[in-house]
């Protein structure tokens, strides 16, 4: 009875490939063909999700770059203007804390006017000045500007043309664009 089990089992095997190498020759699908095709289409369909996702993902970290890149611009940016305008700020406050020790030599100046010394000190703190680019403001005989000269004295003449600086009391200093210390000034109406 075995045998015939074997046979029957060989002769069931012989069939289903001489089918097979039928339907090969004769271009039909066979069923381990269909079911070979199915997981191909099976395991393409999940490939393209994944590649689906991950170029969503790739795009999410594109963005995230890109906003994180445009961040750091302007924190640098930021940074260096802030740095800028503190250099500014302490040079200004420097500058200024000096200024009243210049007013004084200048006035003891005019009261020693062959003082070698004082003249070479006036002269020394003036070049520093010049180095870190302070200048002087003009104001004799300018027409008066609220935005450089603090007007402390109004004079009447019909003579002077009116809103003349006619005398300088203290005079005003700027560092690059900005005052740091208006002129103060007497003014004709």
């Amino acid at each position: 009875m075995e045998n015939r089990k074997t046979k029957n089992e060989k002769n069931q095997k012989e069939e289903i490939e001489l089918k097979e190498e039928a339907a090969v020759s004769t271009g039909e699908n066979t069923p381990l063909d269909n079911e070979e095709t199915k997981s191909k289409e099976k395991r393409t369909a999940s490939l393209e999700k994944e590649n689906e996702c991950l170029r969503k993902e790739l795009d999410e970290q594109k963005e995230k770059y890109l906003r994180l890149f445009a961040e750091y611009d302007n924190y640098r940016k930021r940074t260096n203007k802030e740095t800028s305008e503190a250099y500014s700020r302490a040079t200004a406050e420097a500058v200024t804390s000096f200024l009243p020790l210049l007013d004084n030599l200048e006035r003891a100046q005019q009261y020693a006017p062959d003082d070698e010394g004082m003249r070479a000190l006036i002269k020394q703190l003036q070049d520093i000045l010049v180095s870190l680019k302070v200048t002087v403001i003009d104001s004799d005989n300018k027409c008066f500007d609220p935005n450089f000269h603090n007007a402390i004295m109004h004079e009447e003449d019909e003579s002077t043309e009116e809103c003349r600086i006619v005398q300088t009391f203290q005079k005003g200093y700027m560092l690059g664009d900005k005052v740091i210390r208006h002129a103060m000034v007497k003014v004709v109406n």
